[in-house]
């Protein structure tokens, strides 16, 4: 009796088929995928991921919550702030501190009534930092978050010192009452080179973009 054979499925003039192809760099393929794996471990072990870095937990009076880098340090409030984190001896200095922004009654957009806190806050900043000289202000957004921020520099010590006063509401509606009034100061330096870079650049940026209002982490 004869066998009948069954046809391929690909017609030879086309070529191996993708699953013969596949099977043939197999090997290859494992090999890459536990190196990613690798990578990825390592990734993480070195800090490379929001959850594997140190938090701050602030519950009262506003509640928030935010990431810092290893390099840095929670360190003793100073006045009226809720919390304060600094850089580990070694590095040039830097510092996040935060405190809580209390709104006056108002109407209408709170992007609107930030702006207007903010030319009495500059005349204030200016007589009481050493060196003050202003360098901008404008609307933020921090993780969806509005603002304003304020930006400067300053002598303190005799270094040049670059900052960045961010007031921040949880939203708009319900039109907030309070939020945060944080200040980013940090030496200049070559992660540092200007105002503009504060928590754009080095270990404030990861403090920065990870604060967010209410107690959980995402």
């Amino acid at each position: 009796m004869a066998v009948k054979t069954r046809e391929p499925v690909v017609r030879p003039e086309f070529g191996p088929s993708l699953w013969a192809l596949a099977g043939r760099r197999a090997p290859l393929l494992f090999g890459a995928l536990a190196l990613l794996g690798v990578a990825l471990v390592a990734w993480r072990l070195l800090g490379g991921g929001e959850t594997s870095l140190p938090s701050a937990v602030v519950r009262t009076p506003v509640a928030y919550n935010l990431a810092y880098s290893p390099a840095a340090r929670r360190v003793a409030p100073q006045g009226g702030e809720t919390l304060r984190i600094a850089s580990k001896p070694g590095v040039a200095p830097y510092s996040f501190a935060v405190s809580t922004l209390r709104l006056p009654p108002y109407r209408g957009d709170v992007s609107a009534e930030l702006t207007l806190l903010t030319a009495s806050m500059i005349d204030q900043m200016r007589a009481r930092i050493p060196g003050f000289v202003y360098r901008g202000d404008g609307r933020i957004n921090v993780n969806r978050q509005p603002g304003y921020q304020i930006v400067y520099q300053a002598q303190i010590g005799g270094k040049t010192v670059y900052g960045k006063r961010v007031l921040l509401v949880p939203g708009y509606d319900p039109p907030p009452r309070a939020g945060l009034d944080v200040t980013l100061r940090a030496e200049r330096s070559g992660a540092v080179p200007s105002a503009n870079a504060v928590g754009l650049n080095g270990a404030l940026k990861t403090s920065l973009r990870s604060l967010r209002f209410g107690t959980e982490r995402p």
